[in-house]
């Protein structure tokens, strides 16, 4: 109470002349923190709005990426659904021992593995691993691209390594995949 009494006999006792420039130096004052008050509290409102529409637009972004992800995966397993509904009764070994017929590579066969793996509750991968020994690189390349023409048909592994048996010659090993409905059997 003390300090209150002492500025308002400091008051009293001025003339009005220092009054008046002292009120006129307390509302300046005033005024700039008051000012300086909002102008801090704007910039700060500006700040976070920019903010936030920058994590808007970064969501946006996001959520757009994985719709058109999720629009392409969608495309994807309907071409694939597509394919594996075309030739339901698809066997990878029968169609690979056909291939082999049909490009004369039949003795060039030294084995052949089939597996299969479920990779979901809709689909199965069955891969089919194969081993042929003494070819030329020509025969190779048909082979190659007889497999790649059938949608059906992904080449997983490819190893190519000179003949320990025949000069100017290849072995291979090669291992092919294709994809399988789940009720579907294959072989």
């Amino acid at each position: 109470m003390e300090f209150l009494r002492k500025i308002r006999d400091f008051i009293h006792d001025l003339e009005e002349k220092d009054f008046y420039k002292y009120l006129g130096i307390t509302i300046g004052v005033l005024v700039l923190i008051f000012s300086f008050v909002v102008y801090r509290y704007y910039s700060k409102v500006g700040e976070y709005s920019e903010r936030i529409e920058d994590t808007n637009d970064i969501r946006r972004e996001k959520v757009r990426a994985v719709l058109e992800r999720l629009d392409t995966i969608k495309k994807q397993k309907e071409e694939v659904d597509a394919i594996l509904k075309k030739e339901e009764d698809f066997k990878i070994l029968d169609y690979y021992t056909q291939l082999l017929k049909e490009l004369n590579l039949s003795g060039y066969d030294k084995s052949t593995e089939v597996g299969q793996k479920d990779l979901s509750a809709q689909y199965r991968e069955s891969e089919l691993s194969a081993k042929l020994g003494g070819m030329n690189t020509k025969q190779l390349c048909e082979l190659l691209r007889k497999l790649e023409q059938k949608k059906r048909i992904k080449i997983r592994n490819l190893e190519i390594r000179k003949s320990k048996k025949r000069s100017k010659a290849i072995d291979v090993d090669i291992t092919i995949s294709t994809l399988l409905l789940k009720a579907e059997e294959a072989t």
